[in-house]
């Protein structure tokens, strides 16, 4: 049997369990996924961001120039 996993966008008061889990020994893993979102947000709020037009990339020649 394949395990179920199953993400709710607005976790209702109540999550049936299907008929074949019924009455067997399972394990229910309740994780709120919106915390990541607010750690990726505030993970990087000290650093600064800048734009750039165009990326230059020297050749290897010019880069090993003496």
């Amino acid at each position: 049997m394949q395990p179920i996993r199953q993400i709710y966008d607005d976790a209702p008061d109540m999550i049936p369990v299907p008929q074949e889990l019924r009455h067997r020994r399972v394990e229910l893993i309740l994780w709120p996924l919106d915390d990541e979102t607010v750690a990726a947000r505030t993970a990087f709020i000290g650093y600064e961001r800048t734009s750039v037009e165009k990326i230059v990339i020297p050749s290897r020649e010019e880069r090993n120039a003496r």
